[in-house]
């Protein structure tokens, strides 16, 4: 399983990224975010996940706000994986997000 290191804006270990099976990124977020660059940096008691979706996660050393985002890869399997009910569902949400109303403004001109 290749692992990689996710940080906040200050180098702060705040998880780890795997792939799973299909190739799709998940965060396994620790519990407390770790200084890689500290005397001792601390142990990892506890990870939590797989986290798919869209996520703050805030570093509680530094307190900076990173935004964990689904993937592109993880949306389409998420996607596949629904019956077309559902599918029927999801395409007029979608359309009714991209779709802005027209709002009516007042003449305001004057003649002459």
């Amino acid at each position: 399983m290749d692992l990689k290191q996710w940080h906040c804006k200050n180098r702060h270990t705040l998880g780890m990224i795997r792939l799973n099976g299909n190739g799709i990124p998940q965060l396994m977020l620790y519990r407390h975010a770790v200084d890689p660059n500290a005397e001792q940096p601390a142990e990892v008691d506890l990870m939590i996940g797989p986290l798919v979706g869209r996520i703050p996660v805030r570093c509680d050393i530094c307190d900076d706000v990173s935004l964990w985002d689904v993937s592109v890869d993880a949306l389409a399997e998420l996607i596949m994986g629904l019956k077309q009910d559902r599918l029927d569902q999801l395409q007029i949400r979608l359309l009714k997000g991209r779709v802005k109303p027209v709002q009516k403004h007042r003449n305001r001109a004057r003649l002459g």
